[in-house]
């Protein structure tokens, strides 16, 4: 089959991940997605280096790898994963991780940016009705917020009291909410965003 029938044949085709990145023969993963497939694949496979017509650098995909449903790949994940106890933050590890070994996603990531919320009300001392995004946005203001780093240009300080009150609100609140549908991979991401800014927190702003 020519490259033009295979092409024919593909509905989108994202590179996920690459190992070797740059060498003669990387091995890509590869998400794809065929026209008369109702479920995206994951393809894993030995590219070799060389050039196209015109002398530029190609990778060519080689018969060397495999392919299979994306459902599998990420059942294979959440089963033989190894979470990365010595980066993510101990605190969010106490109180996320058995939730998430339970499939308790939800309540993971919950809890994950709840131990946000509290750090930061006993940092300010804040009164009990100042909660959530009003918290946040008071902790972090970018003129007089307590915890603010002043050290940096205001445009990084709105940047940040944008992205913690962003993420608190996009991922967090959903879950206190309503019921919110999460697999391993989805919870996972999300408790790693809160465990990066609980550890900025607590790194730019000690006392």
């Amino acid at each position: 089959m020519s490259k033009a029938e295979i092409q024919a044949k593909i509905e989108f085709q994202d590179t996920i991940g690459e190992a070797n990145e740059g060498g003669f023969q990387p091995i890509r993963f590869t998400r794809v997605k065929y026209k008369q497939s109702p479920t995206a694949h994951i393809d894993i496979r030995k590219f070799q280096r060389g050039y196209d017509d015109d002398g530029e650098e190609v990778f060519f995909p080689t018969k060397l790898g495999f392919r299979f449903p994306e459902s599998e790949f990420k059942k294979v994940l959440e089963k033989y994963s190894l979470l990365p106890t010595t980066y993510v933050h101990p605190k969010i590890i106490e109180k996320s991780f058995k939730l998430s070994n339970n499939k308790e996603y939800e309540s993971a990531v919950l809890q994950a940016f709840k131990i946000i919320e509290t750090t930061i009300r006993e940092k300010i001392s804040a009164e009990p009705e100042e909660v959530g995004i009003k918290l946040i946005r008071k902790a972090f203001h970018p003129e007089n917020g307590p915890l603010t780093d002043f050290k940096l240009p205001k445009s990084e300080r709105e940047a940040f009291a944008n992205y913690i009150a962003g993420a608190f609100g996009y991922y967090k609140n959903p879950c206190s909410h309503r019921d919110v549908e999460l697999d391993f991979i989805e919870a996972f991401e999300r408790i790693v965003v809160a465990s990066d800014l609980l550890k900025k927190i607590e790194l730019e702003c000690p006392f």
